[in-house]
């Protein structure tokens, strides 16, 4: 039985390391401390930011429904140049925007994005590290 784990403890073991990390600028800091100190604050900062997108998800929906929206309408803008019927066209394009950014939103609300990275980054910053990239 603990043969047939094996494979997918593996697995499992594979897709927690794919996750975006941080990369940090090997200045004096780094040499100081050393790339353990650097790890544990790095899997400190990951593990806050990641408390923080659990706490404040109706944000990020929120900023994708908002975004949704727009594009829709400008789609409905372009759709009502070619039926002659504008205010129609926008109205429906906001409104399939807006689900659709309520749907992707949704879709990703679990998934790393720009505001892990910049929480992440934020929270190095001030432990005294420079991050100079993702990887």
């Amino acid at each position: 039985m603990g043969m047939r784990r094996a494979p997918l403890l593996a697995l499992i073991m594979a897709a927690a390391c794919a996750h975006p990390r941080p990369v940090l600028y090997p200045d004096e800091h780094l040499k100081t401390l050393g790339a353990p100190a650097a790890q544990k604050d790095v899997d400190e900062c990951l593990a806050q930011a990641k408390e923080y997108l659990k706490a404040n998800p109706a944000k990020r929906v929120a900023r994708r429904i908002g975004g949704g929206a727009v594009f829709g309408a400008v789609m409905g803008t372009v759709f009502g140049a070619f039926t002659g019927d504008f205010g129609r066209a926008i109205g429906q394009g906001a409104a399939v925007g807006a689900a659709a950014g309520l749907a992707h939103g949704a879709y990703e609300a679990g998934s790393p994005d720009e505001i892990q990275r910049a929480y992440t980054q934020r929270c190095l910053a001030e432990k005294g590290w420079s991050v100079i990239g993702w990887k």
